[in-house]
């Protein structure tokens, strides 16, 4: 025989109740935890880095042995704050590497003194850099160069060209002809042979007007990488050439 038990009706309401107070109370813990979002499917937008990104060329080292530099800010009560190291040699390209903004010096500690021996500035515009040393050794410091190769359309498969001599330059590259001054840049695309190969020569006029050639040979050129043609006096030739092959990334 089956029995039947009976719920009074005010205890059923009573449970109810009790039901709504729990759900209600748990969603009152929920809106005010401090993990709670109510912005649950908006993702967080990715913090940009600080700084720029910065590449290093060192086209002659001020000492013959391998010195370690340190990348500095100093800071307005003449405190120095340390960045990053990098260890220079003749030539030298670092890795790509993050810098804060401002003026940045390159310093070496000697007997617990602070020497610095070069300085630039990284530009609040962009956020990624070439910075290039050239040696100074009358003063024994690094001139500096800052080239942000966005801005000059600088990308892979091409040459950029700088002459930092003090008389004009007659470049060839392949079939192209290229005069350029004391001073100026210029971007150019390479065009090379169906073998990748292509003949660079760099030449100036004397006072005879008549054409002095100052490198002349043949290179090879990589499509997945651009190139640095750097122009130089030189006593005997005029001017003197150093060519740097750089990958990527380039953006």
């Amino acid at each position: 025989m089956l029995m039947q038990i009976r719920i009074h009706p005010g205890l059923t309401c009573a449970y109810h109740c009790l039901l709504r107070v729990i759900f209600g109370i748990a969603i009152l813990v929920t809106l005010f935890s401090p993990n709670f979002c109510l912005a649950q499917t908006e993702s967080t937008p990715e913090k940009k880095p600080e700084g720029a990104t910065i590449r290093i060329f060192c086209v002659q080292s001020l000492t013959t042995a391998e010195e370690e530099s340190i990348l500095a800010t100093k800071t307005a009560d003449g405190k120095w704050i340390e960045h990053s190291a990098v260890t220079l040699r003749s030539p030298f390209i670092t890795p790509w590497f993050q810098i804060p903004r401002g003026t940045i010096h390159l310093i070496k500690k000697d007997h617990n003194k602070i020497v610095s021996f070069g300085s630039f500035l990284v530009p609040s515009t962009s956020e990624r850099f070439v910075v290039i040393l050239l040696p100074d050794t009358a003063k024994n410091v690094y001139r500096t160069h800052v080239i942000d190769p966005g801005k000059l359309e600088f990308q892979k498969g091409k040459a950029l060209i700088i002459n930092y001599g003090n008389i004009p330059a007659m470049v060839k590259m392949g079939k192209l002809n290229l005069t350029v001054n004391p001073g100026q840049q210029i971007t150019q695309k390479i065009d090379a042979n169906e073998d990748g190969m292509y003949r660079l020569l760099v030449a100036h006029l004397d006072a005879d007007k008549k054409i002095v050639p100052c490198y002349d040979r043949f290179v090879s050129s990589n499509p997945k990488t651009r190139k640095f043609i750097l122009l130089f006096s030189d006593p005997k030739t005029g001017l003197r050439a150093m060519t740097l092959s750089e990958f990527g990334p380039f953006e």
